[in-house]
């Protein structure tokens, strides 16, 4: 080593010590550098969204063989661990994809609950997709088989069910599918946990629905009216194909079970006209058939009723 003492520089060449002090600054390099490339990673990479079945008594979270008419709950938890969940769909299959659901979110994690009734198909697929901020996909899925063993339940049926119009004086528009009754508004007010189907007559149609369906409280207004409920029972409907002839020749739920679709039901059944034959599912999760016998066109006229529904 040379030592220059003019301008007190250090001449490293021809130091013993020259490869321990270059292994030193290089060494420095590399802690720094790493350093930055884990901030970046930390920075720019995280963990993918979890979702998976609720495995708790009265839930199913593994594929099954039931028979139609069985019903079933499913439930799934889902969470991202580093980035928010943004998107959640359920899908079901029976031969023809559907979407049952199709939401848009903003949360760190989700808990859903679906009861679902196995239908006539004879295998069903049901996905559960969630996705979270950085468009980061999971899912999970589970498949029902119809058993071979599969009998057809009893139906009950009720006959010339006369439901009026909002306008309609002498005859009430709220009928309860556990014991036929039908009500009044007031009737029905004083028996909210009972109601299950409601008539009103719109500006240009005739229409099904139930306490929980969003224009029902605008015909059934006042202190009972709709609004002022506290049990709003939801039930669910959707047309079908099905005849007159045929409904009236159905004696098991056989009929009921293939018109179901699980994917397809509304809160409300339009336009009705005499032989028309609507699915529907109550409240309660009994599947049924409705066929309307008649109907006159008018806020004060009414609809006649022939109900099938599970036992």
């Amino acid at each position: 080593m040379k030592i220059n003492r003019k301008d007190c520089t250090i001449d490293m060449h021809d130091s013993p010590y020259r490869w321990s002090y270059t292994m030193v600054v290089a060494g420095m390099i590399f802690i720094l550098l790493s350093g930055s490339f884990t901030s970046c990673r930390k920075d720019t990479v995280s963990g993918p969204p979890l979702i998976s079945f609720i495995y708790e008594k009265g839930y199913v979270a593994h594929d099954t063989i039931v028979p139609a008419g069985q019903k079933l709950k499913i439930g799934i938890r889902a969470a991202g661990p580093d980035a928010n969940l943004t998107y959640f769909s359920v899908r079901f299959d029976d031969g023809k994809s559907q979407i049952l659901l199709d939401t848009g979110l903003n949360a760190p994690s989700l808990v859903y609950n679906l009861e679902v009734i196995k239908t006539n198909a004879p295998l069903e697929k049901w996905t559960f997709l969630i996705m979270d901020r950085n468009r980061v996909e999971q899912r999970v899925q589970i498949i029902f088989t119809k058993s071979d063993s599969s009998k057809w339940g009893k139906i009950r049926t009720m006959r010339n069910i006369i439901l009026g119009a909002q306008e309609n004086q002498g005859t009430g528009s709220f009928f309860a599918l556990s014991d036929t009754s039908v009500m009044t508004l007031p009737q029905a007010y004083e028996n909210q946990l009972l109601v299950d189907m409601v008539y009103y007559y719109g500006q240009y149609e005739g229409t099904l629905a139930s306490p929980n369906e969003a224009e029902a409280p605008g015909f059934f207004t006042g202190p009972q009216g709709i609004a002022n409920w506290t049990v709003k029972n939801e039930t669910r409907y959707d047309t079908t194909l099905i005849s007159a002839e045929i409904f009236d020749q159905s004696g098991n739920d056989s009929l009921i079970l293939a018109a179901y679709e699980p994917t397809a039901g509304k809160k409300k059944g339009k336009y009705v006209q005499p032989g028309m034959v609507f699915s529907f599912r109550s409240q309660a999760g009994k599947l049924g058939l409705v066929k309307v016998q008649d109907f006159t066109p008018l806020p004060a006229g009414s609809v006649i009723l022939t109900i099938k529904i599970q036992e």
